[in-house]
């Protein structure tokens, strides 16, 4: 198993020796499922069988779970059986056919060499009687709870006695030192969200005036006639390739977006988990307070839930979502109602669209967006989400059409094809953009555009571009690092004022005070409260975190612990919480 998810014999076999307490434990949950397996099957073949296709199931599913989102599997994955079974049709065509075949030809072989040695020599299996067989299973079965549930049970001694840590700070290494199967044991214990300490109705009510004596609400100054149109574009993994200081490109890939960049916006994601990046920049919320690696889509939204979508569908605006791709994907067909929008055009409302490699063209969105700001007479709110420039970056995606060069780097083979594959693909989001610039420019209705990258794209297992480029160390990365491998360009644009913003490195949970501000919209009190906190600590990741004057920190410094208690608690609330605090932060409408 380690083998095959390393990738290395050499390199797994070095792990066993390196960690060996980490490498039993991950031996002793393995055989503890095989006794659940014999238990069940009470045939020792077919047992050993059926075990063996679990172990190398989860094996793959965690390898390509890993080359597609950068990510190994945790135990929150389980909720995402639906959307890794609408998923599995695009997965299988990256998965060599070869070895499917061989691989499916082996397991008809050993189904057919069992079922002759024992029907056709008489071969006598181990059997247990039904006692016994009743007994391993109940035994296995509190075995492997008391794993998963290893907080509550004498397990979390004896992981304290072997030095067994969670990591979950930094997941890539947790699963490197500790192994895949313990790692994912370790990582249930953050499946569950708890109250933060002082959360209770009279604390929260406390906290909410509070909160409105220091935060009065302030009448914008009004220029505008009309509401302004508001259109979020997220493109998928657009990043400034340029960056890469080692790394000659023949031109300038995104001069549009570098000519009206506001700053830089710090994801809390990198290569993968869209939908984190959405949820905090359509809720306010973030996600550092919610488990390493969850999903907010998928795991915790399942009810309405007030948003910047909420606050403007309440000013007069019409809300739509745009996305080319698959409605049920991160569960998007169902989050998007609870936040409020009223229409969400998905990959089914694109007929005859053109594709740029597998996915459908930036293009297209822009089509989409323009129709539905030129058929309403109200201001409309969108927030478009791009597929272009989705990964893997394979050589020729764009077959001979590739605008910008690499030449003479000192990048292998293999990331420099991927690169230029990738920059093509930024080129194409920033003609995109301009093109949706110019429109606006001559529209008579004021409208006002963000434009930002979700995350950094993948390019290649373990940063392999990244370090071929010199952009990160090998080892233990500084505080400077996680920051570059997590900010890409945020524009913030409009047609009504020449006056340009500059923002610093900036969360998508704290851009709803800014784009409130220059819509002339009232902030209702929970946005004030963002506004505050990002005044101080306008960067907010479990990475990395950094101040107004761009000083980093990976713990929150104590000047900032006050506001941070009060975020975490107001999250609480209005997440999983009673809700005590939202009438007075978002107001009787939300």
């Amino acid at each position: 198993m380690e083998t095959f998810i390393r990738g290395d014999f050499l390199e797994a076999k070095k792990w066993m020796e390196d960690n060996y307490n980490p490498f039993i434990l991950n031996y002793l949950i393995l055989f503890v499922f095989f006794l659940l397996f014999l238990g069940l099957f009470n045939d020792l073949l077919f047992s050993t069988f059926a075990f063996t296709v679990f172990t190398l199931l989860l094996s793959f599913i965690n390898r390509y779970k890993h080359m597609f989102l950068g990510e190994n599997l945790y135990p929150w994955d389980v909720l995402l059986y639906q959307q890794m079974f609408n998923l599995f049709p695009e997965l299988i065509k990256e998965v060599n056919k070869g070895k499917l075949a061989i691989a499916a030809i082996g397991v008809v072989l050993i189904i057919a060499t069992i079922i002759f040695i024992k029907k056709k020599i008489g071969f006598v299996v181990f059997r247990l009687s039904a006692l016994k067989r009743l007994a391993l299973i109940v035994i296995s079965v509190v075995l492997i709870v008391s794993f998963f549930l290893f907080r509550s049970t004498p397990l979390k001694r004896l992981f304290n006695e072997l030095q067994i840590t969670n990591i979950n700070w930094n997941q890539e290494t947790n699963y490197k030192i500790n192994g895949f199967l313990l790692s994912f044991v370790l990582n249930t214990e953050s499946t569950l969200v708890f109250p933060p300490n002082g959360y209770g109705k009279e604390n929260i009510l406390n906290t909410v005036k509070d909160l409105e004596n220091r935060l009065p609400a302030e009448k914008p100054e009004k220029t505008l006639t009309r509401h302004p149109n508001i259109i979020f574009i997220m493109s998928e993994a657009f990043w400034d390739p340029t960056r890469l200081e080692s790394v000659p490109f023949s031109e300038d890939p995104m001069p549009t977006v570098r000519k009206n960049q506001v700053g830089w916006l710090l994801s809390p994601q990198f290569g993968g988990g869209t939908s984190n990046i959405e949820f905090e920049a359509m809720t306010g919320l973030n996600v550092s307070f919610l488990p390493t690696g969850s999903i907010a889509y998928q795991q915790f939204v399942g009810h309405s839930l007030p948003s910047l979508v909420s606050i403007l569908k309440e000013q007069g605006y019409e809300p739509t979502a745009v996305h080319p791709y698959y409605n049920w994907f991160w569960n998007r067909e169902n989050v998007y109602k609870y936040l409020g929008f009223n229409q969400f055009i998905s990959l089914d409302n694109f007929k005859d669209a053109t594709y740029r490699g597998p996915y459908i063209s930036d293009k297209e969105v822009n089509a989409k967006i323009i129709n539905k700001t030129e058929s309403t007479d109200k201001p409309d709110f969108i927030y478009a989400v791009t597929m272009q420039n989705h990964g893997p970056y394979e050589k020729g995606r764009y077959k001979d059409d590739v605008k910008i060069k690499i030449d003479d780097s000192e990048l292998s083979d293999e990331s420099k094809y991927s690169l230029e594959t990738y920059t093509q693909g930024v080129v194409e989001a920033d003609e995109a953009f301009a093109e949706l610039i110019d429109y606006y420019e001559k529209s008579e209705e004021p409208t006002i555009i963000i434009f930002y990258g979700d995350h950094m794209p993948f390019l290649g297992a373990d940063y392999l571009t990244y370090k071929e480029a010199g952009y990160v160390k090998d080892e233990k990365w500084s505080l400077e690092e996680y920051q570059r491998m997590r900010q890409t360009p945020l524009v913030v644009w409009n047609n009504f004022t020449d006056e340009k913003i500059e923002l610093p490195s900036i969360s998508p949970s704290f851009l709803g005070p800014h784009i409130l501000d220059l819509a002339q919209i009232e902030k209702p009190l929970y946005y004030r409260f963002l506004e505050e906190f990002s005044k101080q600590m306008p960067g907010y990741t479990t990475s990395v975190k950094n101040d107004a004057d761009g000083n980093l920190y990976k713990d929150t410094p104590d000047n900032v612990k006050p506001l941070e208690d009060t975020y975490e608690r107001l999250q609480y609330d209005l997440l999983f919480g009673k809700g005590y605090s939202k009438e007075a932060l978002f107001g009787s409408g939300t």
